[in-house]
Formats: C-alpha cells, structure tokens, sequence
C-alpha cells in the first residue's frame, strides 16, 4: 500500500513557463518590471492616521511645508481601505485597543505599521495604568518604531525612509530583523506578550481578534429605582454658596456634614438642584463621586464607619458677579441618587463617567453605559479599593 503524499503546489510549473524564460531579453524585462513595482510600492506609502493624543500634532507638522511627506509620495487617507500604512500616534487605551485591531484587519495586503512616540511603543507614562495597553505591538504587528515624547517631524520622516528599506529589502527576499538591546527588552517588557514574542500563543491572538468583532455592541445598563436614604437630622457646619442656606431653609431640609460641602438627604437633592436653578443658577460646573472604603470618611480613619460614596455638586449663576452653590450626597454601595439631566443636560456626561469610574448609579438617567471603559469591563477603575494597574485580557 502507496504511502498518501499531498499536493501542496509548490511543484507546480506552468508549462509556458520554460518557453518564456528561453524568449530572448524576457528575463531582463521581468527584472526590470519587478523594480518598478519596488520603487512604486516603497514610493507610494499610503498613510491611515491613529492619532490619539500629542503625537499626533507632530504627526500633522510632518505632512505641513517643512518636512512635506508627500514629496516621497506618501499621504494620509482617511479609510483604511485605501491606505498600507497605520501611523499609531498617542497612547491607546484598551477601549480603543479593539478599535484599532478592527482598523488593521480592515487594510488591505502589504501592510506596514509604524508606532510613533514612547507611548504607542510601550505606554510609557501611563503603561500601568488599568486604562492604557502597554505597547501597540501586543496587538500589531510593528515595523517600524519611533521614539520620543513627542518624536519630532523629522524623527517620523526618518521613520518613513527606515520603512521604505524595509520594503525594498522584504520585496529582494532579504530578511529585516532590527537590532535588539536586550536590557531595555527587559526593562519595557508589557504585562502580556508581543506579538513577536516566542510565549505569544494562538489563543491570545483569537481572544484579541474576537474582542475586536465586538467593540461596538452596546452593554445594556439594567432600570434604577430611586431609593429613601436616612435624612440627617444635624445642622450643617459649613454651607457653602450665598444661596443654598436659603434654599434648605424654604425646603426645609436640615443639611449635615464637615470638612466639606453640606451633606443633603439623596432623596431631597432633586429638589435643592431645581430650586437653585430658578435662582439663576444655570450652570453645571462639576459632578464628583468619591469612594470612601470602611473605616474611612472626611475626617480621616474612623474604625466603625462603614463603606459608602459621597458625590459632590457644584452649580454657578452665568454672568457678572457670578455666584456658585455646593453640596454633596452620601450613598450606600448600590443606593443610586436621582440625575440632573432633566434640569441640566451637561449632566448626561458627567454622571456617565462617575457611573463608570466610581460606580454611582443615577436613577432615571437615559443612557447610563461605560463612557471611557469598555462596554464589557466590570469593574470601576477609580474605587479606592482597587490597584492602579488593573489587568484587562486580552489587551493588558
């Protein structure tokens, strides 16, 4: 019994193939045309910008007069469809992190990735930071690096002429392996493997490509019910505002607290927002949450108080001698607090982002979802009692 071979076609040879190569000068030819194609593909880099933060600003002056990047063919498009390039200018965050990968996949074959800046390189500043991915090439394939903080105009233009030898090299059948310093490896290592790296296995590469099939679906937040919370029967110590100690005394609301903005009942907040309002007060300035961990509170360390949240409201009159009105309410963990939107649409923002990095829940809200995290992260980066440096598979 024959032993079963399978036929890859790597054998295979057209049988024109023999009689044009005889054909006097055809070789030259082929030869010829091929560095054609080389110089047009190496003189043609057709650039999609991910610029995400102050990179990006170099990255405009690089195509301005000065440098001029179109002079070596190169422009910016602004499909992926059109483009072989992607120049990741900033820091990416791993919300955008599938966003990107979604991008790349969309670019068609040859293509080329330059990481601009020390934060698309390895996050820098902020690689251990829960919301940064440290180093683009834990997703990407990265051919060319640039450093800096930012990197100048002409740093990115040499970058283009280092991918343009890459090119010519790659298209000769030459291999292109950069240098390496394996102290500085070491030092910049990522909290998750490269992509070039030997421990990379395939299923960080399916779990990172099926992330990125997802990006855009919406978490659906469940309905808040507005609970009672205990009213606070002391008086105030510090009322701020020239106005809110009348508006408590027409509502009738004994407000608590020290250190710090007045302390008003959950339940009556809406209230003293509404009334504020149609005293001018028009303007929402800010919406805070702060998680206080037990034991802890405004005073400092107290050894019986229990975990809670406290979220702080400032409002300013609009115009000349201009006037502002704060206070705060307490929460329990998962008690929500009635939102603003209806009596200022500035809040829509700002309750979202302390819904997300807190974990305040604001009743009536119309569309409390993850404003700067992913829509499938469950956790609130910015309670106290969780680390900075938060993983997130599969991009950190």
């Amino acid at each position: 019994m024959g032993v079963k071979t399978v036929d890859d076609g790597a054998a295979f040879e057209h049988p024109l193939y023999r009689t044009l190569l005889s054909v006097p000068g055809l070789t030259v030819a082929t030869t010829a045309l091929d560095q054609v194609l080389t110089w047009g593909m190496s003189n043609a880099l057709w650039v999609f910008p991910m610029a995400t933060s102050c990179c990006g600003i170099e990255f405009m002056a690089t195509a301005a007069s000065r440098v001029d990047i179109d002079r070596m063919g190169t422009i910016v498009r602004a499909t992926p469809r059109q483009a072989d390039v992607m120049v990741v200018a900033g820091t990416i965050t791993v919300k955008m992190a599938s966003r990107v990968k979604k991008l790349w996949d969309q670019m068609p074959e040859p293509k080329w990735c330059i990481a601009m800046g020390s934060c698309a390189i390895s996050g820098d500043f902020y690689r251990n930071l829960y919301s940064v991915v440290p180093g683009v090439d834990t997703f990407l394939p990265v051919d060319v690096y640039v450093p800096g903080c930012p990197p100048s105009p002409e740093a990115l233009m040499h970058g283009f002429l280092r991918l343009q030898e890459k090119i010519r090299k790659s298209r000769k059948g030459e291999t292109v392996t950069p240098e390496t310093n394996s102290e500085l490896l070491r030092v910049t290592r990522p909290s998750i493997p490269r992509m070039v790296d030997h421990e990379r296995t395939p299923e960080m590469d399916r779990a990172q490509i099926e992330s990125a099939d997802i990006a855009t679906e919406v978490e659906v937040t469940p309905a808040v019910h507005a609970s009672l919370a205990p009213e606070p029967t002391e008086l105030a110590s510090n009322i701020s505002g020239p106005d809110l100690p009348a508006v408590l005394t027409e509502l009738g609301i004994a407000a608590t607290g020290e250190l710090g903005p007045p302390l008003v009942p959950a339940r009556r907040h809406l209230e003293v927002a509404s009334r504020l309002k149609s005293r001018g007060y028009r303007q929402l300035v800010s919406v805070v949450a702060t998680h206080w961990v037990p034991g802890t509170a405004r005073k400092g360390k107290v050894p019986d108080e229990p975990e809670h949240f406290e979220v702080s409201y400032l409002l300013r009159t609009v115009g000349a001698g201009s006037r502002v009105a704060t206070w705060a309410v307490r929460l329990a963990p998962g008690e929500p607090v009635a939102s603003l939107f209806q009596l200022f649409a500035g809040a829509d923002w700002q309750e979202r982002e302390q819904y997300d990095l807190v974990g305040v829940m604001f009743a009536d809200h119309p569309d409390l979802r993850r404003l700067m995290m992913p829509e499938n992260y469950d956790r609130h980066p910015l309670r106290r009692d969780l680390p900075a440096n938060l993983p997130y598979a599969p991009w950190r």
